[in-house]
């Protein structure tokens, strides 16, 4: 998918002695959203800005190295070898020696006199490399004005990890104007450089806008364009992100020295042997503890930790040294809230710096990102979408900018159930998002193109049912009528379903969901083959999936029978 960027003038830093300006430069091919203020706190600003730069330009997964300059080297070695075995005179010898000392002097005084010209040549190399990957690779921030605040969302060049930014508008000590909107914004290394140099002595200005710093010796007038080829991953991964968002996580409070004790360990040590992987020891009514594999080395956080589940457990999670991001926001941070999806599943990673969050959103392991095998948005909770519901459900929350499920549902005259199932589908269409921090549900259109709802479920039923054989298969099963309740029962403030469920291929399996008040599934266990080998780490099988059909639609009718007895 090509996204073309258009940009009036580009995002900069002007500092003086005691005021600074920060713009940044949208893209003028979508909304016209727009933000002017005066920052009160601008040094927590800064670090969450470095922390959300870090992710975007980090790139962990494995490469192979260049061994050019290597495999050269050797091959002068072994020239060198075979010439010394051939020479065998003593006198001969010698005159080689003395001519290569010679040539070794000549070497260095060309390689003096040529310095200067190659250190211009290293710059400009370096400049027009770092210019043609911000033009190619680099993804702009998506930037969503609300309200109440406005936010940066962004994921890795190895799109294993996400962050996102949201500034409480309390961050400001006066806000001129703002335009509800999403858009994109200037977004480089110098920029990076820049913001770094902001001081709390100085009164700062924050704009963002279409001209951020007009350049006007450009032969282009000032305009700036990109074409970037956006890779369907790209995409795919805002998508899995808030799957896992809306999913019934386990929730641990971590205080900043917990955060400073993990990331200073894994600063001190690096592991040469599998396994990698932090293992979170779960007890209720205790505190959290975390072990590092392979060293078993536990590290007992602090009383804020204590787990408020109903049962023991273990979670195993991977990629930690992504979690050296965090090591910016530390002087500023007032807690942190670790969400847990499962084993080797999706964690995210919530930093409340005050009037600032920073959330980082961690894939199941880096060589994995996030658009990679599992499918997460197969176990968000999810009715059939009706086009005239789900154009409502996105009218309202367009208008509204944010909303609780609750309120929306009030506003759209739509209930409980169906309100959550269309805003749940908004959000695996790019049309909204799902706030961990404030549990509300906010509008934020990834694409540039109008909603039309019957184009969105289509696109939706060709990613989740054609591309994906599990999906696929659960809708065989539950047509058939091979899905069935054995039970409901309440449980930790929800609902346990059991169920029978014959797969395609004849199997008779017990698959087994838990989900809260809210319908979001909290764990999900099967006993067919498939949940034995991979557990949720490729997403859920054909048989949880059919049986959460059969939930679903089940509370469509339960929804449908409210609305007869109480029509308000």
């Amino acid at each position: 998918m090509n996204v073309e960027f258009k940009y009036a003038g580009q995002s900069g830093v002007v500092a003086g002695l005691s005021s600074a300006r920060v713009a940044f430069a949208t893209n003028e091919l979508r909304d016209a959203a727009f933000f002017r203020g005066e920052l009160a706190r601008p040094l927590v600003m800064r670090d969450a800005m470095a922390a959300l730069f870090a992710v975007v330009v980090s790139d962990l997964k494995f490469h192979v190295r260049d061994r050019v300059a290597f495999r050269a080297w050797l091959e002068q070695q072994d020239r060198e070898f075979l010439r010394g075995l051939v020479v065998r005179g003593e006198q001969i010898r010698r005159q080689i020696e003395e001519r290569e000392v010679r040539l070794a002097e000549l070497d260095d005084a060309r390689a003096e006199l040529q310095r200067p010209f190659r250190a211009a040549r290293r710059a400009y190399f370096e400049y027009a490399y770092a210019q043609q990957y911000e033009l190619e690779y680099l993804l702009d921030p998506v930037i969503s004005i609300h309200p109440d605040e406005l936010s940066f969302e962004a994921f890795s060049r190895d799109e294993s990890s996400y962050a996102r930014v949201a500034l409480k508008y309390d961050l400001f000590a006066k806000i001129d104007a703002f335009e509800c909107g999403t858009t994109n914004v200037d977004f480089s290394t110098r920029l990076h450089r820049q913001l770094d140099r902001m001081r709390s002595y100085r009164q700062t200005r924050f704009d963002v806008d279409a001209g951020g710093f007009t350049v006007t010796n450009r032969e282009d007038g000032g305009h700036r364009e990109k074409k970037i080829d956006v890779p369907e991953s790209w995409t795919n991964g805002f998508l899995q992100v808030q799957s896992v968002m809306t999913l019934g996580l386990r929730r641990i409070r971590l205080a900043p020295i917990d955060v400073f004790n993990l990331c200073r360990f894994l600063a001190r040590f690096r592991a040469k042997t599998s396994p990698r992987a932090l293992r979170w020891q779960l007890e209720p009514g205790r505190p959290t503890r975390v072990v590092f594999e392979p060293w078993e080395h536990t590290l007992t956080l602090s009383p804020v930790s204590v787990y408020q589940g109903e049962r023991s457990e273990f979670i195993r999670t991977w990629g930690r040294d992504r979690l050296k991001v965090l090591e910016r926001l530390l002087p500023t941070m007032q807690h942190t809230d670790v969400h847990l999806a499962g084993h080797g599943m999706p964690s995210i990673w919530v930093c409340d710096l005050g009037d600032l969050t920073f959330t980082l959103g961690l894939s199941g392991w880096t060589d994995q990102d996030w658009n990679a095998g599992a499918s997460f948005e197969l176990l968000a909770r999810r009715l059939d979408a009706d086009p005239a519901a789900l154009t409502r459900a996105y009218e309202t929350l367009r208008r509204e900018r944010y909303g609780s499920v609750d309120r929306l549902a009030e506003l759209t005259g739509l209930g409980v159930q169906q309100t959550r199932a269309c805003l749940s589908f908004l959000c695996q269409s790019g049309r909204a998002m799902f706030d961990l921090s404030t549990g509300v549900f906010r509008h934020r259109d990834l694409f540039f193109t109008p909603f039309v709802a019957q184009a969105a479920i289509a696109r939706a039923q060709l990613v989740s049912e054609q591309q994906d054989p599990k999906a696929k298969a659960a809708r065989q099963v539950f047509e058939a009528g091979d899905a069935r309740f054995t039970a409901r029962r309440p449980h930790q403030g929800g609902y346990k379903l059991s169920g029978s469920v014959r797969g395609t291929d004849g199997e008779r399996t017990r698959p087994l969901l838990s989900v809260d008040a809210e319908g979001q599934i909290i764990e999900a266990t099967c006993t067919c083959k498939h949940f034995r080998t991979h557990r949720l780490t490729t997403g859920p099988c054909e048989h949880m999936l059919a049986l959460r059909l059969a939930h679903m639609a089940r509370l469509r009718s339960e929804d449908e029978r409210q609305q007869e007895v109480d029509p308000l």
